[in-house]
């Protein structure tokens, strides 16, 4: 009982802390796994950047790619943006 719940204490702890995003890698769907920089239970995220390489233009996001970018950011890299402007695209477009 004692190995169950300590089982269950580490998945759940995985769930807040790990997530993942597939990027297109020399012609192969890769999984990316991070630590993420703040709990949630998100676990799924999108990196817009990581599958073209095509540089996003601000204006022209859908508010789905917005969402996505600001989620990446925050959970995956640390950073806090509303993408008022290009420079915020471009701070979130590192791995």
């Amino acid at each position: 009982m004692r190995k169950l719940l300590i089982a269950a204490a580490l998945a759940f702890l995985a769930v807040l802390y790990i997530g993942y995003y597939e990027a297109l890698e020399e012609g192969d769907i890769e999984t990316i796994l991070f630590i993420k920089k703040h709990p949630t239970f998100q676990v799924k995220f999108y990196n817009v950047h990581a599958n073209d390489g095509e540089i996003r233009q601000v204006e022209r996001l859908t508010e789905e790619e917005r969402k996505w970018i600001i989620d990446y950011c925050r959970y995956r890299l640390g950073i806090e943006t509303d993408l008022k402007a290009q420079d915020d695209v471009e701070m979130c477009r590192k791995k």
